[in-house]
């Protein structure tokens, strides 16, 4: 038992140090190819201009990070693995009996806690910093555009062009045998204010300049839709989730970017997965080339199959759930089946 504790101790300590210095590393190029993109787009002739120019690239690294850091794991993962093999401290461990399971258990016990990390403190940050820096490039960060929603509990579709605070412009209502178009509507807690209204109703145009009608939609949940979904960490999308599954509406974009948020939290682990398929059973003369092509061609065929199904979900083609779930699920269970056909 002791010597199982100082294993996993080993392996998940030596883990989290590769997984900081790769991050640190990893961030410290995104600085620098912001900071010059930067440079380029805006002039520095003074001391102020390039404090401005290293704050906004401050401000954007971090989202760009956040995107990344499930394969920087992968790398950390794939290397940890190598380095034992190399060292042939995973033949010292087979030797005095340690099971596969036993070894790679710090790693998936790692790879779930950098998970973990990374959907509740690294993503959040990276979406807050990069609201300042929309901010400080004077972009309005308050302002939604062309939403969709899907109200089937009263059987109608609502279109808003734009979202800004508590103002809507352009709301379209359809309903059946109706149609509600209105330059603008203010929200207020249990009402909302349209004015410029056009209705038809059976073919039967009228105009109205003002009117008041119950809410068409939480409150609440309009202060959230302000920002787009690449916009939204997992609290607020959760926030709306809730909101969506009480008022029975579908929000196609956020719901497909909740649920991309935790596949992508997931494909930590399955990466912790990949590497042990394709390092653990190695020997100590394998090359790093052949290493690298597998994990690299896994990692991109990964992504490029994700992001296809998640265009068809976009289109209304397939469900939300199919399209982020099922690539991650696939790739678990092959390289799962190929890890216990390695060692079986």
């Amino acid at each position: 038992m002791k010597i199982n504790t100082k294993l996993f101790k080993y392996i998940f300590n030596t883990q989290l140090k590769a997984m900081f210095f790769v991050s640190f590393s990893i961030f410290g190029l995104i600085f620098l190819f912001d900071f010059a993109e930067a440079t380029r787009k805006y002039p520095i002739t003074n001391v102020s201009e390039t404090i401005f120019a290293l704050k906004i690239s401050l401000l954007r690294s971090p989202s760009t990070f956040s995107e990344i850091m499930s394969y920087a794991y992968l790398t950390v993962a794939t290397f940890c693995l190598w380095n034992l093999g190399q060292t042939r401290q995973m033949i010292a461990l087979k030797s005095i009996g340690k099971s596969p399971r036993q070894i790679l258990r710090p790693f998936f016990c790692c790879a779930a806690f950098i998970a973990t990390f990374w959907i509740l403190v690294v993503h959040p940050i990276g979406v807050f910093l990069e609201e300042f820096y929309n901010k400080n490039l004077g972009k309005d960060t308050e302002i939604n555009t062309n939403i969709w929603i899907n109200d089937t509990l009263h059987n109608r579709v609502i279109f808003l062009k734009t979202i800004s605070g508590n103002n809507v412009e352009n709301l379209c209502i359809f309903e059946e045998g109706s149609k509600t178009f209105t330059e603008q509507a203010i929200i207020g807690k249990n009402t909302w204010k349209l004015k410029n209204i056009t209705q038809i109703n059976n073919n039967e145009i009228s105009s109205v300049e003002e009117i008041e009608i119950p809410k068409v939609l939480s409150s609440n949940l309009i202060r959230l839709l302000v920002k787009p979904p690449n916009r939204q960490d997992v609290y607020s999308l959760r926030k709306i989730y809730k909101i969506k599954k009480l008022d029975n509406i579908v929000l196609k974009l956020y719901e497909l970017e909740f649920h991309k948020l935790l596949a992508n939290c997931f494909s930590f682990i399955l990466f912790a997965l990949i590497a042990a398929a394709v390092c653990f059973s190695v020997n100590r003369f394998k090359t790093k080339t052949s290493i690298t092509i597998q994990v690299v061609f896994s990692a991109i065929f990964f992504r490029f199959s994700s992001n296809l199904l998640e265009a068809l979900a976009y289109s209304g083609a397939i469900p939300i759930e199919m399209a982020c779930w099922t690539v991650p699920i696939i790739f678990a269970c092959i390289f799962l089946s190929l890890l216990i056909w390695r060692e079986g």
